[in-house]
């Protein structure tokens, strides 16, 4: 696993030790205002325990009793395995422990989060949305997408074809696009699997390469629309291969595949499915700022699969 762009050290967790009883009241130190994804939610019982797994500068993640988040500041956005607040923290490591204890989240014997006044976050209800409103919503997006803001990572893809001067990275990912294409279409032809989504596990740099954060775009988008038998025939091509990439991106790939992803994400499939060209535009803002490329990696498969939607209507 990579751990800020190192290898994490591998050495033993250490053991969580009970905080001083007699220690000042917590609750000037900890922060108050915390918002929880609602797949990490499911950790945060009391009594719950784990260990901190990787640390960067705005976030670390931890696995509790089992199950991943990912403990952030503000600016991470909001998200399934997001634990958000204004938090604090210095001298983190991985292996320190982590545990739930009377709604407080323990780093260690330190006080970080106040769990009991926490809010969870849930991606919206899809808005209504018609083939006409769909249309406008990609027209809205062929208008920006295109340029600087494609110009790394598989974005480009996004457009609805390959340019003539395509990247190595995209060329490597063509297997996998067409097998992509193969599975939006209702193909029962497995001949492609290994060779073709195999091609984009894994593929590119970052915590969750580029064709990881792809293909969590496509599952996602499958979900808003509705296609619950595609999106499990994806996950159930894809979950084989996860072998082929980190654990970060396989736990971000699992949520996915229940039509979970980060906010900015899901509020720009929804903006281009209403129309909604203004909502688009603040959507991609965001989108912008999630990690190198990841953000407009992920939003790329959504367009594949909004495009093939409309085509198919």
């Amino acid at each position: 696993m990579l751990v800020g762009g190192r290898e994490a050290d591998g050495r033993q967790p250490g053991r969580a030790s009970a905080p001083d009883e007699r220690r000042p009241e917590p609750a000037a130190t900890v922060c108050a205002g915390v918002e929880v994804g609602l797949l990490a939610d499911r950790a945060l019982r009391d009594r719950a325990a784990g260990q901190v797994v990787a640390v960067f500068e705005r976030s670390f993640y931890a696995v509790i009793d089992g199950i991943w988040i990912c403990v952030g500041r503000i600016g991470i956005g909001s998200g399934p395995l997001h634990v958000v607040g204004d938090f604090r923290w210095s001298g983190l490591a991985v292996g320190d422990p982590v545990r739930v204890a009377d709604s407080m989240l323990w780093i260690g014997a330190t006080p970080l989060a106040n769990l009991a006044t926490r809010s969870v976050w849930a991606p919206p209800a899809v808005p209504h949305w018609s083939t006409a409103s769909l249309r406008r919503g990609l027209d809205a997006v062929d208008e920006v997408w295109t340029g600087d803001l494609i110009a790394e990572g598989l974005a480009v893809v996004g457009a609805g074809h390959a340019p003539d001067d395509a990247s190595a990275l995209v060329r490597a990912a063509m297997p996998g696009l067409a097998a992509l294409e193969l599975i939006l279409a209702g193909s029962d032809s497995d001949a492609d699997r290994e060779s073709g989504l195999a091609s984009l596990i894994g593929l590119g740099p970052g915590l969750t390469p580029s064709g990881d954060d792809l293909i969590g775009g496509a599952l996602i988008a499958l979900a808003a629309l509705g296609l619950i038998e595609c999106r499990d025939a994806l996950w159930e091509h894809c979950r084989a291969l996860l072998d082929g990439t980190n654990d970060i991106s396989r736990i971000h790939l699992r949520a996915a595949a229940l039509g979970y992803g980060a906010a900015a994400l899901h509020a720009a499939i929804h903006a281009t499915m209403s129309g909604e060209a203004a909502g688009f535009r603040r959507a991609l803002t965001a989108l912008t700022a999630i990690g190198h490329t990841s953000g407009l990696d992920a939003f790329a498969g959504s367009l594949i699969v909004l495009r093939h939607a409309l085509c198919a209507r």
